[in-house]
């Protein structure tokens, strides 16, 4: 599968689609969307996505969503085992927004998981939440520097210290503006040394 080359630039042609299908399978409209965003997003475009593949990157992303229990969320969403999502899959290839390629197989999306046996299919293939340890490092710095000069205010701390609160609070703030090209700049200098 893979996405269609239009960027369906239309939102409220691309929620239609959704809710017909939604109606039709009486699977939540958020889910449908949820499973179609999953399937086309940017970090797919490495692989070929095949139902497993599509599978474990629906799950992954309601894990990395954090909102609760992965079985509750899917029977809450209307999803009774990985077979449902094949049905979205494809209904949203019918509908003309993701592409079937010549070797999918819609029934390959049989016995993955029920809804009852989800958790043992996350442990199974090793699905846990994604940290972003880049973000979690620059909230942290811009965090503690702001309350290292906040103690030197009140006069906790001396002021010498709070000056490195100041530092600490501007290294975090610049990491958090310039993430991007930091990230691709590190990239460049990780992928130099494999050479």
């Amino acid at each position: 599968m893979e996405h269609t080359n239009e960027e369906n630039n239309d939102r409220n042609l691309t929620l239609r689609i959704w809710t017909k299908i939604s109606d039709e399978t009486g699977i939540r409209v958020e889910m449908v969307g949820h499973i179609h965003h999953s399937i086309t997003r940017k970090r797919k475009n490495e692989i070929h996505i095949d139902s497993r593949n599509a599978t474990h990157f629906i799950i992954q992303d309601l894990i990395d969503n954090d909102n609760g229990s992965i079985q509750e969320i899917l029977e809450y969403n209307g999803i009774k085992s990985s077979e449902d999502f094949g049905t979205v899959v494809k209904r949203l290839c019918e509908e003309g927004v993701i592409i079937k390629e010549e070797n999918d197989n819609y029934e390959d999306f049989k016995g993955h998981f029920t809804t009852i046996s989800i958790d043992d299919f996350i442990k199974h293939n090793n699905l846990k939440k994604e940290r972003n340890w880049f973000t979690t490092i620059s909230y942290s710095l811009y965090v503690i520097g702001f309350v290292i000069v906040l103690s030197s205010y009140v006069d906790i701390i001396p002021n010498e210290i709070g000056w490195l609160g100041w530092g600490l609070g501007m290294l975090g703030w610049l990491l958090l503006s310039y993430k991007s090209q930091i990230t691709v700049r590190l990239s460049k200098v990780l992928n130099m040394n494999k050479i």
